[in-house]
């Protein structure tokens, strides 16, 4: 009976892997996944519940009663966050797991470096998912790069050597503080607008140790789980990667946006105001909205939402453009969209709303930067040349919601601000869509 729930339990897993590929049956991907680790859960018990004490259900019935208090309380802003510290608590359960394991019980040699490469890999997982929820609330500073060169060596070092040599307690202590500081030192180097990268990487991290910790076990569910989490973050990593035309190693030595390029503007930008916006978006027979991070952080979703409401009642078509390293996490811009019912039809990806820009009317760019810098396209010496980027220049007109000329995280000035096509109107994400939707009044 064991054995069949664990084949049900893997099979819900992969299928909903499966559905979570598209956005519309994302929703029934979380229920088979839920489903499938309540079993995986229950097989953990083998059908013998009286082994455990009553400490061990009460922790049970807490993190349970937590986990709902949590899912109930975030908001879709916070979502990254949370992503990350899921990461960083899978790869410390995996840690501690192998821990365990070493400190208990005679393992062969074998396992003993599964256990080691386990207990390393998931205690870095956990301290460097931690830093990455602080990058991405603004609450940590980049460390010297120098010493994060220093134990990118150091730490595989450390992992292989105590192997050969006799287990005991101090030992594995001080591997797991080592892993801890170059967890945090490892990510702290990183910009904070590389963190959807680093959150899919260290997802992967924390399937690898999930399945090393289920070889030391004997567990073939975790070992299905782990691997699928960790092949398919890997994958994420690369694609992501691949969509800023950068490697998995230039991401993880940090220092992007350090550039010395010369930032000033050879002319200044248009400005406009609200009402101007609202009386061009109203002669528009089609628009296209390009949300980027400065809309999460004003939480101007539901602002975005009105205004789409809005053109959608005068017989104006409304698209959105999602750039897939938009936010803070893989997803970031479609999830906060969601939340305020954006349909799900009216989403596109980069490859099938790039065709469309030129016959595009009126081109909303919602605090995004990098990923509509056309100097991507035409500059070889810019640090992003080569990453495709949505190409909004190309529209009829466009109207950026900034609230300064600042660069992007590349920390290059973007040409499209002062494009002869482009208008900017200064304002927080929020508060310049709230004012753009009440100037319709007076149109």
């Amino acid at each position: 009976m064991i054995e069949i729930i664990l084949l049900v339990s893997s099979v819900l897993f992969i299928f909903a892997l499966k559905l979570f590929g598209r956005p519309s049956t994302a929703h029934r991907a979380n229920t088979f996944a839920m489903l499938a680790m309540a079993l995986a859960v229950f097989s953990a018990f083998n059908f013998d519940f009286s082994k455990y004490d009553s400490a061990f259900y009460i922790t049970i019935v807490v993190s349970g009663l937590l986990g709902v208090l949590i899912s109930k309380r975030v908001q879709m802003t916070q979502m990254p966050e949370l992503v990350g510290l899921f990461n960083g608590f899978g790869g410390g359960a995996s840690g501690a797991i192998a821990y365990v394991e070493l400190s208990g019980s005679s393992l062969p040699i074998s396992d003993v470096f599964v256990a080691i490469f386990s207990m390393g890999i998931g205690m870095f997982t956990f301290s460097g998912s931690l830093v990455a929820v602080m990058k991405l609330r603004g609450k940590l500073n980049n460390f010297n790069k120098k010493l994060a060169d220093i134990f990118s060596v150091f730490f595989p070092t450390i992992l292989v050597i105590p192997a050969v040599l006799e287990m005991d307690d101090l030992l594995m202590e001080f591997i797991i503080l080592v892993a801890i500081i170059s967890g945090v030192i490892r990510v702290a180097v990183i910009g904070g607008a590389d963190m959807p990268v680093v959150i899919a990487f260290l997802n992967s991290l924390s399937g690898i140790a999930a399945m090393s910790a289920g070889f030391i076990v004997n567990s073939i569910i975790l070992i299905v789980a782990g691997a699928l989490v960790g092949a398919s973050g890997i994958i994420l990593t690369l694609l992501m990667c691949a969509a800023m035309n950068r490697t998995l190693r230039d991401v993880l030595k940090g220092g992007f946006g350090t550039t010395t390029i010369n930032n000033e503007y050879e002319k200044d930008p248009i400005s406009t105001s609200p009402e101007d916006v609202a009386i061009q978006l109203s002669y528009a027979e089609s628009v296209v909205i390009v949300p980027g991070y400065g809309m999460a952080v004003a939480q101007a979703q539901a602002a975005v939402k009105e205004l789409t409401n809005t053109l959608k009642d005068k017989n104006i078509e409304v698209k959105f453009a999602i750039h897939p390293v938009a936010g803070r996490m893989p997803g970031h811009m479609n999830v906060l969209l969601a939340e305020v019912d954006i349909d799900y039809e009216d989403m596109y990806t980069l490859e099938d709303i790039n065709s469309e820009f030129s016959s595009t009317d009126v081109v909303i760019v919602v605090g995004a930067n990098d990923v509509v810098n056309p100097l991507a396209r035409t500059d070889e010496d810019s640090p992003i040349y080569g990453m495709p980027i949505l190409d909004v220049d190309l529209a009829k007109q466009v109207i950026v919601l900034k609230r300064s000329m600042s660069p992007g995280y590349a920390g290059i000035a973007n040409p499209l601000f002062v494009n002869d096509n482009a208008k900017m109107l200064f304002a927080d994400a929020k508060e310049g869509l709230e004012n753009i939707i009440k100037s319709f009044e007076l149109v």
